[in-house]
């Protein structure tokens, strides 16, 4: 194995900062020409408004022909200025939303870890929905949460696509559907424009009270409208009394019949208070309703478009995969086909149609036209009607949908990530009964090896790389080496570009042979004092997990090994300074053990430990490619000693340690217990 120091190569990713850069200076320059024009229309609403009031004033109580003409010349300019206003501050939403992402795709280039917590869509604990072993694997690998590989790799911003996205990176997966999604990935990476499009519109759903989950369960929930029928005649009865009083009105006014002018007023506003309580007293829950399910015209809109991009996709599987396209099966839910399903764009674009008739009331330029339909025919009825028979149609299909566009939105991320850095590899994946020697011994076939390996959350300037190989079966990688080296780091490398791998993205190598794989950790374990578990009982748990998790797919491979193409996931385990709790030489004893009892299962894994000694034990060192990581210590201008690392792994056992000597550097050494 050779062993070196190498720095990621950073131009495509540095192309790719520099473009969000120029498209964000580029929207800055427009949201300002923007900002100036909102505050124009704003003066100019403003004095049309005080030129309506005046005119209405004079109309009213003069009833001149010229004040009359005032009045309505001011109520149609201000109307027309109002339409535009809000043109123009939609444009301003719009560019304001593509500038929050843009700033995210920034931030996860930078690695800024801060500003993605604090962004709105950094906190999604709520929407992730993960196992006993995923969560530990997670906490283990930091595949979620703060600095995690799902902030770097996260463009998602509806539930269904957290989640998604949170499940792919902690969940193993068959060798054919993680190339079927890094195929996918490859083919949505050049398509810049509209992945910036869909995280833009995905971002403004996501955000919504119509959010996908929200609209979900509304589609699965009984109808509101049937068990209060009445209301439907009712509004029916009173459109047609209030265009018959309106009728009389315009007869009376011509008549100058103040009696019957005097009834039609008192009618219509009767008609009009009785309605307004009902949409007040009975129609909460209707508002409700068209905030989840047609929040606003655009929402709606949005939705249509975003499923739409599930043309992107490739239409047909990559070769040398197993039948049963993920891919396909998501272009089927989002696109429809001839013979089984309507699109679902096509239904949200019938949706959105209601959706029109339903925002009336949420625009200044509309409101006027929505009054007097709610006041005298109870408009919000008539579009629930509209709305409950659109659901009647599709409800069926609705939850589908979502966990497609979930599954769009996590291979839009990945294909970010894939754009972003070019020389990121494409994992290669040992398929099964490809060759006749992996039938004959399939153990040989049973390992990970990657070229110029690196730890993907670190930045470009400091990211080195080193060459790992783990397996074949019967075999382990024992990393030893000074506190602070690098060991653990290198066990994180390997598990978050198999966890990479697996959803289907690129992976932080030169390149990437694996075997279908899946993986148990124990890195980070704690004691539980409300259970009474102490730290050393925590971590026997957490391995005899890991090797229960070995044992049952050792049983799954046994069982196909009739077929002869079978070849069954192996585990991969990654252990950091284990059985600390206990003293050394117990310690020794039980980490053979327990390690002894993984390569009998078929598993392959790597192990660190500063434990020089364990790299002695006679049954360990059988199985064992021991390799190392080391400090080296120089003396700075001043005569002190100066501590580095280089972070490159080397071969054989570590040659040095630096407890005490870091004991000294803070302090804590013998010099210091002298000058007491």
């Amino acid at each position: 194995m050779s062993n070196f120091l190498s720095h990621e190569e950073s131009g495509g990713c540095s192309e790719a900062h520099a473009r969000y850069v120029d498209q964000l200076a580029i929207i800055d320059r427009d949201l300002e020409s923007l900002t100036a024009r909102d505050s124009r229309l704003g003066s100019i609403r403003v004095g049309l408004f005080f030129f309506l009031v005046i005119g209405f004033g004079f109309a009213i109580t003069t009833g001149h022909p010229f004040w009359i003409t005032v009045a309505v010349v001011a109520l149609v300019a201000f109307l027309v200025a109002v339409v535009r206003n809000e043109t123009v501050r939609n444009e301003m939403e719009i560019l304001q939303s593509r500038s929050r992402t843009l700033r995210r795709l920034v931030r996860r280039l930078d690695r800024d870890w801060q500003a993605l917590a604090n962004d709105s869509l950094g906190n999604v604990a709520d929407a992730i929905q993960l196992d006993s072993r995923q969560g530990a694997l997670a906490g283990d690998l930091d595949l979620i949460g703060d600095a995690s590989l799902f902030q770097l790799v996260s463009m998602a911003a509806t539930t269904p696509g957290q989640r998604t996205l949170a499940n792919w990176l902690t969940r193993p997966t068959d060798p054919d559907t993680a190339m079927q999604r890094h195929h996918a990935v490859q083919a949505l990476a050049p398509a810049r424009q509209e992945r910036l499009q869909f995280y833009t519109l995905a971002r403004e759903v996501g955000t919504s009270t119509g959010d996908p989950d929200s609209f979900v369960k509304w589609a699965a929930s009984p109808m509101w409208l049937p068990s209060r029928r009445w209301l439907i005649p009712w509004g029916n009865f009173t459109a047609a009394l209030a265009i018959a009083a309106i009728v009389v009105l315009i007869y009376a006014t011509f008549t100058e019949d103040r009696d019957l002018t005097r009834f039609s007023f008192v009618a219509l506003i009767a008609i009009a208070v009785v309605n307004l309580s009902i949409g007040s007293l009975l129609l909460g829950p209707v508002a409700q309703i068209f905030s989840i399910a047609i929040q606003s015209r655009r929402s709606v809109e949005d939705y249509a478009e975003l499923f739409r991009s599930a043309e992107l996709l490739p239409s047909a599987a990559p070769e040398n995969t197993a039948p049963g396209d993920t891919v396909g099966r998501i272009r089927e839910r989002l696109l429809g086909s001839a013979s089984k399903r309507e699109s679902a764009s096509l239904a949200m674009t019938r949706l959105a149609v209601v959706a029109k008739a339903g925002s009336l009331k949420h625009s200044a330029a509309t409101f006027l036209i929505y009054l007097p339909l709610q006041a005298f025919a109870l408009w919000d009825v008539r579009v629930l009607r509209r709305l409950e028979a659109w659901k009647e149609q599709y409800s069926p299909q609705v939850h589908d949908w979502f966990v497609a566009l979930g599954e769009l939105e996590s291979l839009l991320s990945l294909a970010a990530l894939a754009d972003e850095y070019p020389n990121w590899a494409s994992p290669e994946w040992i398929q099964s009964g490809t060759d006749a020697a992996q039938q004959v011994n399939p153990n040989e076939n049973v390992v990970l090896a990657c070229e110029r390996l690196g730890h993907p959350l670190l930045r470009d300037e400091v990211r080195v790389r080193n060459d790992v190989t783990i397996g074949p079966s019967g075999t382990l990688l024992l990393v030893t080496g000074s506190n602070m080296s690098g060991k653990s780091t290198m066990l994180r490398s390997v598990g978050l570009n198999v966890s990479l791998a697996m959803a289907g993205g690129p992976v932080c190598c030169q390149s990437m042979r694996l075997p279908p794989l899946e993986m148990a950790t124990s890195i980070r374990v704690s004691d539980d004092l409300s259970q009474g578990v102490s730290f050393y009982m925590a971590e026997l748990n957490r391995l005899a997990a890991v090797v229960e998790h070995a044992r049952e797919l050792h049983a799954n491979t046994e069982l196909a090994e009739d077929s002869a193409t079978a070849f069954s996931p192996r585990l991969l385990f990654l252990l950091d300074e284990i059985l600390q709790g206990t003293n050394s030489r117990e310690r020794q004893i039980a980490v053979t053990r327990v390690l002894g009892m993984l390569v009998d299962s078929g598993a392959i894994g790597a192990i660190t430990t500063h434990d020089l000694e364990l790299a002695d034990e006679p049954e360990l060192a059988r199985i064992a490619h021991t390799v190392h990581f080391r400090e080296t210590i120089t003396p700075d201008a001043d005569g002190d000693e100066r501590m580095t690392f280089d972070y490159t792994m080397r071969a054989g056992v570590s040659p040095t340690t630096n407890a005490l000597r870091l004991l000294e550097m803070v302090g804590l050494g013998e010099e210091g217990r002298k000058s007491e």
